[in-house]
């Protein structure tokens, strides 16, 4: 009971991060230790699930799901993104510099307890810089104008939650950058059920094929994928910094009370993982 809890609670942070453009769920999980156990469960989707399950067949067929993880982590992602949509885009407009401060901080201290403990050669430290170069002009790119035809909706769904699960790349920030993060924001508050199903039916798509990529790396690759996704994190750090000259990040005009603010919010977002880790390790059950 008290893993499936863990499990409800990164939900719900994995879901407020994917609403806010430039944090991705993918590194709340990175984060929290359920990395790994994402892309299992999102495998365990495979042909034999959907032979199984479409000739009728469905105890076999979940039968090989892991619920017990995925179930609470669901049902935490669903509850955070319907329900704090309103409550994170009110914290985004009232008190932005607070915001984007207190996910740099979190990203910064992540990376940090990431890479403590592991083996860095030269190839490497290549790719974490490789990775950093390539999130950094991703997250740079300039928003673009689109249809909201449903086919469009597909495709921006695929993209959008293959980003999802990639620590770094924020699958919000990408529907901004293909002009449907307002739009399927909107869906979501008015419950806009043929957009949100047609996203929904990209994004499994996406999550199913991608997870498959991420997981065989791991497995063939642990310590080099690892570097590049710790990259992808350090090049993020581009659009969570709080104050922006246009699209690189600047020095906050004014020294005033919500630099002050900031600096509060940022120093609890590095505390935070800390903190995590504290528990983690000095607690027994």
């Amino acid at each position: 009971m008290r893993e499936k809890l863990r499990y409800l609670l990164c939900g719900l942070a994995m879901g407020a991060a994917d609403v806010v453009p430039g944090v991705s769920g993918g590194t709340i999980a990175f984060i929290t230790g359920i990395y790994d156990k994402l892309l299992n469960g999102i495998k365990a989707f495979n042909i034999t699930f959907f032979r199984l399950f479409f000739t009728g067949r469905f105890k076999e067929a979940c039968a090989g799901i892991p619920w017990g993880f995925l179930l609470p982590l669901v049902i935490g992602i669903g509850t955070s993104i319907f329900s704090l949509a309103r409550l994170t885009l009110y914290l985004l407009h009232a008190w932005p510099e607070a915001l984007w401060a207190f996910f740099f901080g979190l990203i910064i201290s992540s990376i940090v307890l990431m890479t403590r403990g592991q083996r860095m050669p030269a190839g490497n430290v290549l790719l974490l810089v490789a990775g950093a170069v390539a999130a950094w002009f991703v997250t740079g790119a300039e928003a673009m104008t689109a249809s909201h035809a449903l086919p469009n909706i597909f495709v921006a769904g695929f993209i959008a939650l293959c980003a999802m699960i990639l620590p770094g790349i924020s699958g919000s920030f990408m529907l901004v950058v293909m002009g449907q993060y307002a739009f399927i924001l909107s869906a979501v508050v008015h419950l806009n059920l043929p957009v949100l199903l047609t996203f929904i039916a990209g994004g499994l798509c996406g999550l199913m094929s991608f997870s498959r990529v991420l997981a065989a790396c791991f497995r063939r690759y642990p310590l080099q994928t690892n570097a590049v996704l710790i990259g992808f994190m350090a090049g993020s750090l581009r659009t969570v910094w709080p104050w922006h000259n246009g699209t690189l990040p600047a020095l906050p005009p004014v020294m005033d009370g919500m630099v002050l603010l900031a600096l509060l919010t940022c120093a609890c977002g590095v505390a935070l993982p800390l903190l995590v880790q504290y528990i983690a390790t000095k607690k027994t059950f």
